[in-house]
């Protein structure tokens, strides 16, 4: 099978971790392969940020639907483009924070998100909220720092970060299972794991592994209702590649 993983971020290193999770941890027989948009925002860190990288990360799809079996969106939020791609498309399409946060409740009764700066503390716990999941989440935590410093910060001083929150969130709010919510703390998850002993979750490797098994499965995203595929309309000022993925008119 073949996996499409998209940064939805224009960031290329982070692309280039999401792609070394991915080889890490896709099955024989999977490809895994990352992409990401070549317009947008550098990095993601509110609702604005969200929308302006969901026509690159769209579009980007779109090109290359044919080609894949199943899709990722790596932005650790409620991203848009998640429920948009399931509209447009019956192949399963998964976000890492949904992923991982599910994955977090198959393995212990409470998890709780490590982010990055404070402005996600609030959106994640509204996603915990649209996932149905507010009873098993302890706590939502943030580093209070921007995602490119924390990228620009040593690998050494964001673990350290890190590690410091997820001690608090168990000690403090009985958290049993840690997400790790940013590209940046890629291929921390298991020294995490080993130092605080409990659960410690990558969303793109959460996300990965469901949809290996959902394409294994052989299920696809209902097209009842929520995410039936859009009615045909004129579209203005955007690139005709957003027109083709509309139902057939019906004249």
């Amino acid at each position: 099978m073949k996996i499409l993983i998209i940064n939805p971020n224009t960031l290329e290193e982070f692309t280039k971790k999401t792609q070394a999770i991915a080889d890490s941890y896709a099955s024989p027989g999977t490809r895994a392969v990352a992409m990401n948009p070549t317009s947008g925002p550098r990095s993601i860190e509110g609702v604005y940020d969200e929308l302006l990288s969901s026509q690159g990360t769209l579009e980007l799809v779109i090109a290359n639907m044919d080609d894949f079996d199943a899709f990722v969106i790596a932005c650790y939020s409620d991203h848009p483009a998640v429920y948009a791609l399931r509209e447009i498309t019956d192949k399963p399409v998964l976000g890492i924070a949904e992923a991982s946060m599910y994955v977090a409740c198959m393995l212990g009764h409470k998890f709780s998100v490590v982010t990055t700066n404070e402005e996600w503390e609030p959106l994640l716990l509204d996603a915990v909220q649209h996932y149905g999941l507010s009873d098993r989440c302890a706590s939502v935590r943030s580093t209070r720092m921007p995602v490119l410093a924390l990228e620009e910060a040593s690998s050494a001083e964001t673990s350290q970060m890190i590690l410091n929150i997820a001690q608090q969130v168990i000690a403090e709010d009985d958290a049993e299972v840690i997400c790790l919510s940013c590209a940046g703390m890629a291929g921390m998850d298991k020294e995490l794991q080993e130092k605080l002993g409990v659960p410690v979750l990558d969303g793109v490797a959460c996300a990965l592994k469901l949809l290996e098994g959902l394409v294994g499965y052989g299920v696809s995203t209902s097209k009842k209702r929520v995410y039936a595929k859009p009615g045909y309309k004129p579209i203005v000022g955007l690139p005709d590649i957003f027109q083709e993925v509309y139902a057939p008119r019906i004249d």
